[in-house]
């Protein structure tokens, strides 16, 4: 009877220790699964807000000859300049491209992530268009 008592002590310490080493695996991954995902997410929303704010730049550059004249319209030159120079100062890399009816601007960066459990660095992309808008659908006339 002594040696089966103890071959039981011991399975029932053998399964103790797979189970504790298991869930720190468990915890491990997991850690390192949300590290990644929240450096991630942080990352995505500034260079979404960057781009954004890029895009409500352009969309501004109002070509004044067509608004005057009773349309609305852009200026593309000063809309991309408008556009690279809010991301320029919210320093993210992208482009920005305008014709007469919209602006877009297209933003990559690379995440370094913390923990990096499926690769060093991840990518995130942006791309955002804006339509010229301003005031009401008539034109005002001022004496």
């Amino acid at each position: 009877m002594a040696p089966a008592a103890s071959v039981t002590g011991w399975a029932r310490g053998q399964t103790l220790v797979v189970f504790a080493l298991t869930l720190a695996l468990l915890f491990t991954g997991m850690f390192a699964l949300v590290s990644d995902l929240g450096a991630l997410f942080v990352t995505y929303n500034r260079v979404d807000s960057a781009v954004l704010l890029a895009v409500q730049a352009g969309a501004s550059a109002i070509d004044e000859g067509s608004f005057y004249g009773g349309g609305l319209r852009l200026d593309p030159s000063s809309a991309v300049t408008r556009c690279s120079g809010s991301l320029a100062e919210a320093r993210v890399h992208g482009t920005c491209t305008a014709d007469a009816g919209s602006v877009t601007a297209d933003a990559r960066q690379q995440v370094r992530l913390p923990v990096p459990l499926l690769g060093l660095e991840a990518p995130v992309h942006v791309r955002r268009t804006a339509r010229p808008a301003f005031g009401g659908g008539l034109v005002v006339s001022t004496t």
